[in-house]
């Protein structure tokens, strides 16, 4: 089984990925920020984007609610910010990711980590597939 999990703050316009940080307290993973990425680049972001990841990619054998206890550890002190910006317009969401063959793992989430994280904002996303070893 591999697994990872992050918890991700997206806002558009005059909503950035830096007063995320401000107002949490906590480095993310990885932020971007609304617009030209470089004066060199087409490329245009449409929305300002703050993630915290679970550990440093996908991991083989941790269970996701591993991951999410990580995230959890984190951001539970700042439950009052995260709902704070959520109301100001802020989008979240657990993005969680989970590979394995059909008849050998179960994810499974007790009822504890569900309520820890349905006492934060964003909505629970599942990206399930194999994890196409058996080719």
């Amino acid at each position: 089984m591999e697994t990872t999990a992050a918890f991700r703050l997206a806002g558009n316009a005059p909503l950035t990925a830096a007063e995320v940080t401000l107002r949490l307290g906590i480095q993310p993973t990885r932020a971007i920020e609304a617009g030209r990425v470089s004066s060199r680049s087409a490329v245009v972001h449409q929305e300002s984007l703050w993630i915290l990841t679970s550990g440093h990619g996908i991991e083989t054998g941790t269970e996701l609610a591993e991951h999410l206890h990580r995230l959890l550890a984190i951001l539970e002190p700042a439950t009052a910010a995260l709902w704070e910006l959520a109301h100001a317009g802020y989008e979240a969401n657990w993005l969680c990711y989970i590979a394995s063959h059909a008849t050998e793992h179960a994810a499974e989430l007790d009822r504890q980590t569900m309520q820890r994280v349905l006492a934060l904002p964003g909505d629970l996303w599942l990206d399930v597939c194999g994890d196409d070893t058996d080719h």
